[in-house]
């Protein structure tokens, strides 16, 4: 996995968020009441307001990690949105396949002008196809000079 935090120790990981945030809710409530129930006379130094304030400071934080943990999206939320998390669902096109093989028999680069001549696309539709094979990731293109060198893409083949 990308994150490297596997299923059940993520499950694990949003229960001890939602307790660490059950906790600090109940102390911020405390906290809250706190100064109500102390006498204005007996608390005339600044000390405890300080020391008040400072775990008021460090409850909020802690509320705020826990609610950006619980919030935070799902590996397989994420995978959804990903245009290469489609590509390892769906077959090549016949058009990519020929793209690929090129690609394969040239050691998994060629220049794309040799590559559109040996395919026998139009210019237009030989470059739209790139186009779309390279945002999906299965090729990078190279401008070097006038022309475009096209590689396979390694992490696509292995």
């Amino acid at each position: 996995m990308a994150t490297g935090i596997q299923p059940n120790s993520r499950e694990s990981m949003d229960q001890i968020a939602k307790l660490t945030l059950t906790l600090s809710g109940f102390m911020l409530f405390l906290l809250i009441i706190i100064p109500f129930t102390i006498d204005s006379d007996t608390s005339s130094y600044i000390a405890p307001y300080l020391i008040y304030s400072l775990f008021l400071t460090s409850i909020g934080i802690i509320i705020g990690v826990s609610l950006t943990w619980l919030n935070y999206p799902n590996k397989s939320e994420t995978e959804e949105n990903n245009p290469k998390s489609e590509l390892d669902k769906r077959p090549l096109s016949a058009d990519e396949k020929v793209v690929s093989d090129l690609l394969i028999l040239n050691s998994g680069e060629m220049w794309q002008a040799d590559l559109v001549r040996k395919s026998g696309f139009s210019d237009s539709k030989a470059s739209r196809l790139l186009s779309r094979m390279e945002y999906q990731g299965l090729i990078i293109r190279i401008r070097d000079g006038m022309g475009k060198k096209v590689l396979i893409n390694e992490e696509v083949t292995e």
